[in-house]
C-alpha cells in the first residue's frame, strides 16, 4: 500500500519516508531563544532520534534478510564473508556488523579470527520453529508503518486484504509440542469446553487465521473435527497448506467465507471466536451467526489480548501506536476481559464467565437451551 502525502509548504504530493530538498532559510526569533525552550527541543530532538534508531534496526534487519545476510549468520563467518554475501566493502560490512552487536542481534564467536553469528533468540527468530518469522513479523511491522503514515489522510479506506496475511503469520503458531502445550494450560482453566474437544465437537473457529488455535486443538485431540472461517484468501491458502503439513486436513472443512453470512444452525458444541480481528461493524452480526450455529448448550470461548499493564513511556506508547493501527484496520483497540463479557451479554450468550488462564483472561459463554 503506497500512502502519499502532501507537503503543505509547497502543496506538491510525497512518498512518506522522502522529504523537500529546499529548505527555507531559518530566521533567529528572540522572543523563542529562552534557554529553557532550546533545551526542551534538544530533548525532543534525542527522543525522536531513540525512536528513529529502533526503525533504522528493523529497516537493516529486513535488507540482511533479502540479501542473504541472515542465512549467513547462521553459522560462524567473518566481516570479510558478509561483505562478498552483500558485494559491499568490508568496512561496510563492519559498520553493519556494529549495529547488529549493539542490537543484541549477532553475538561474537571466540576463535583465532573475529567471526559472529546470530544470538540464540534472533537465530530462533530467523529459522521459525514457532512458525513466526523474522521476514513475518518485519512485513507486518512495515504494513502497520504504512498505516500509521495514513493516519492522518482523509478517507482512508479500510483496507483488511493488504495485511491480513502478515498479521495472521505473526499471530498464528504452529501446533508444536510447545504450543500444544502453551493451549492445554489454557482448556485446563475451562474443563467443559475442553471435555467437548475432546470428545469430537465439532468446533467452530472464526476467524481463523493460519490457525493458531484451531491446529493445535486439532493436534492435541485425535478425535476433534472442525469447520474454520476466515474471509481472506491469501490466508485461507496457508491454513490449507499448514493443516496437511499437520496431518488435520481429512478433519477440517475451511471455509473462504464472512462469518456474519454463516447460515449453520445448531450444530456445533463449541466454538473459538477471534475476536480481535474482527471490524466494529460486524461483530455483533458475528456473534448472532455464532449463537445461531450452537447447538443449545453450547459454548463460545474468547480471549483477551491485551497486554500486561506497565505504567512506562514505552508501553504507554507501544498501546497507543497499537490502537492507532487497529483503528486504521477498522478493528477496535485491544478489548479487556470485562468489555468482551458484556459483548457476549449483548449477544444473547448466558453464565458469561471471565477465567484466568496462564496465557491470559479468558470469556466463556453459553448458549440457552
Amino acid at each position: 500500500m503506497r500512502n502519499e502525502l502532501a507537503d503543505r509548504s509547497t502543496g506538491r504530493r510525497m512518498v512518506p519516508g522522502t522529504w523537500p530538498r529546499e529548505r527555507t532559510g531559518l530566521l533567529v526569533n528572540e522572543e523563542s531563544s529562552d534557554p529553557a525552550a532550546v533545551q526542551a527541543a534538544l530533548v525532543a530532538r534525542a527522543r525522536l532520534r531513540q525512536w528513529m534508531a529502533g526503525a533504522q534496526v528493523v529497516d537493516l534487519l529486513h535488507a540482511a534478510s533479502v540479501e542473504g545476510w541472515l542465512h549467513t549468520l547462521t553459522g560462524p563467518t567473518t566481516v570479510e564473508a558478509l561483505a562478498e554475501t552483500g558485494g559491499v566493502t568490508a568496512e561496510r560490512a563492519r559498520r553493519v556488523v556494529e549495529v547488529f552487536l549493539a542490537a543484541g542481534v549477532v553475538r561474537v564467536v571466540d576463535g583465532p579470527s573475529p567471526a559472529f553469528v546470530l544470538t540464540a533468540e534472533f537465530a530462533a527468530l530467523n529459522v521459525g520453529p514457532s512458525g513466526v518469522r523474522l521476514d513475518d513479523l518485519v512485513d507486518e511491522m512495515g504494513a502497520a508503518r504504512d498505516r500509521v503514515r495514513s493516519a492522518l489522510l482523509p478517507n482512508t479506506p479500510y483496507t483488511w486484504e493488504y495485511d491480513a496475511l502478515a498479521v495472521a503469520r505473526t499471530r498464528g503458531l504452529l501446533p508444536t509440542a510447545a504450543a500444544r502445550a502453551m493451549f492445554a494450560l489454557a482448556h485446563e482453566m475451562v474443563p467443559e469446553y475442553r471435555s467437548r474437544l475432546a470428545a469430537g465437537g465439532p468446533l467452530l473457529d472464526v476467524g481463523s487465521g493460519v490457525g493458531g488455535a484451531l491446529l493445535a486443538a486439532l493436534t492435541a485431540f485425535p478425535e476433534l473435527r472442525a469447520v474454520g472461517i476466515e474471509r481472506a484468501g491469501d490466508v485461507v491458502e496457508e491454513l490449507w497448506k499448514r493443516a496437511q503439513a499437520a496431518g488435520v486436513s481429512s478433519r477440517l472443512e475451511i471455509r473462504h467465507a464472512d462469518a456474519q453470512d454463516l447460515d449453520d444452525e445448531g450444530v456445533y458444541t463449541v466454538s473459538y471466536w477471534a475476536q480481535a480481528f474482527f471490524p466494529r461493524d460486524a461483530r455483533a452480526t458475528t456473534l448472532a451467526a455464532v449463537r445461531r450455529a450452537l447447538v443449545p448448550g453450547g459454548l463460545v470461548l474468547v480471549q483477551e489480548l491485551v497486554p500486561q499493564s506497565q505504567n512506562t513511556l514505552d508501553s504507554r506508547l507501544r498501546a497507543a501506536l497499537e490502537a492507532l493501527v487497529a483503528d486504521s484496520r477498522g478493528v477496535p483497540p485491544a478489548l479487556v476481559a470485562e468489555e468482551l463479557a458484556t459483548e457476549l451479554r449483548d449477544g444473547g450468550f448466558v453464565d458469561v464467565q471471565v477465567v484466568v488462564s496462564p496465557i491470559g483472561r479468558l470469556v466463556v459463554g453459553r448458549r440457552g437451551e
